[in-house]
């Protein structure tokens, strides 16, 4: 019976349940990289477009007045154009004519009577002459007499009394030598003479004021340019120094405008400047800049439009790039701000490297940032969750 035994006993272990082994685990699948677009980070100047209201006035624009007093007979219309000294404004010339002939006449009595009393003192001073030379003669003579008789009244041959008498003859003689030294020293100083010269003088300076006072009847152009207003009529009295027109140079045109003084020290003459006047648009340069007295917030800064650019004198709109920043370009939605610290993500190796970034200034969707290498590849845009070292996959 023992072999049936052990025959039933495999029987019963083959058909025993068999105890379950524990399932091994799958491998997981490798990470799927994020689809991913960049953008080049450049080096370059951020700026932003300022804005500014603007004046555009004649580059040049002088309200002249009359030079002289008169009647109006003529003027020319405003808008014509007129070169330098052309007139515009002309009085009635035959009182100036009048004025200046009377000066000329004036001027030619003076002369006369200069000339008269010239040759009158020429006659005189020959006499003088010849008196002076007697004068001295005699003078010479009676001072040898007397210096003689003072030798003759030592020797005991000539009386005190006649040497009295040789004594007054030589003061005689040198009172008659000075008078007549001095009558011919007033003669050289020409008192008369010169008041006459001063009469002549003044003639002259009467007749160069009437020939200026008939220029100045034609009231002139002091520039060339465009007659922009005549402010007196055919007619009318016209005083000296009253306002006769407005000239101007429509044609040459400068825009000013004031700036806060920080904005104003960024530019330069190679600021590229634009003027919008309605529906005309022209570029300008920079001229000068000044700071106004009284108002330490404010710049004057005054343009030159373009030849030929079409505007008008009045209002405007001047438009110009104000420098931000320099340093790497980036899109400002390529900042990321985590931990209050900006970031950026560039692609290095197919993987997203987090890098974090100094803002310099940002100007709408641009941003100027510093410590980026230029040229980096960054994530723009950035994928919501996107981490650190992540893998992703740069689509066109």
């Amino acid at each position: 019976m023992r072999p049936y035994l052990l025959l039933l006993l495999l029987v019963l272990a083959a058909c025993a349940p068999r105890r379950a082994e524990p399932p091994q685990e799958a491998p997981s699948p490798p990470a799927l990289a994020a689809q991913v677009r960049v953008v080049e980070a450049r080096p370059g100047l951020l700026e932003r477009e300022a804005r500014a209201s603007a004046t555009l006035r004649p580059e040049r624009e002088s309200l002249v007045a009359a030079g002289a007093s008169g009647r109006v007979v003529r003027a020319l219309p405003a808008g014509t154009r007129v070169g330098a000294g052309e007139g515009v404004v002309f009085l009635d010339p035959a009182p100036f004519r009048e004025a200046l002939e009377g000066a000329r006449l004036a001027l030619r009595q003076a002369e006369a009577n200069l000339e008269r009393t010239r040759n009158q003192l020429l006659g005189s001073r020959a006499a003088l002459l010849a008196q002076l030379r007697a004068a001295e003669v005699q003078l010479e003579a009676a001072r040898r007499r007397y210096v003689e008789g003072q030798a003759l009244l030592q020797a005991g041959a000539l009386a005190p009394l006649d040497l009295q008498g040789l004594e007054a003859q030589l003061r005689q003689a040198e009172g008659a030598y000075e008078n007549a030294k001095e009558a011919l020293e007033r003669l050289e100083r020409a008192e008369d003479l010169r008041l006459l010269e001063l009469q002549v003088e003044a003639a002259r300076l009467q007749v160069a004021q009437a020939e200026r006072a008939l220029r100045e009847s034609v009231v002139r152009a002091p520039f060339a340019g465009e007659v922009v207003e005549v402010l007196v009529r055919e007619g009318e009295f016209l005083g000296t120094g009253s306002p006769a027109f407005r000239l101007a140079t429509p044609q040459s045109l400068l825009a000013k405008a004031l700036l806060p003084p920080e904005e104003a020290a960024r530019l330069g003459p190679g600021t590229p400047f634009r003027l919008v006047q309605g529906g005309v648009e022209a570029e300008a340069r920079l001229l000068r800049r000044t700071d106004l007295p009284g108002q330490a917030q404010l710049v004057e800064v005054v343009l030159q439009p373009a030849e030929g650019s079409g505007l008008l004198p009045g209002a405007a709109e001047v438009r110009f790039p104000l420098p931000l920043a320099e340093g790497v370009l980036v899109p400002a939605g390529a900042l990321v701000v985590r931990g209050g610290e900006a970031q950026v993500f560039r692609v290095v190796e197919g993987e997203a490297r987090s890098t974090p970034v100094r803002l310099l200034a940002q100007e709408g969707e641009l941003a100027a940032v510093a410590g980026l290498p230029p040229g980096s590849l960054l994530v723009f845009p950035v994928p919501e969750g996107l981490r650190d070292g992540d893998r992703v996959e740069v689509v066109r």
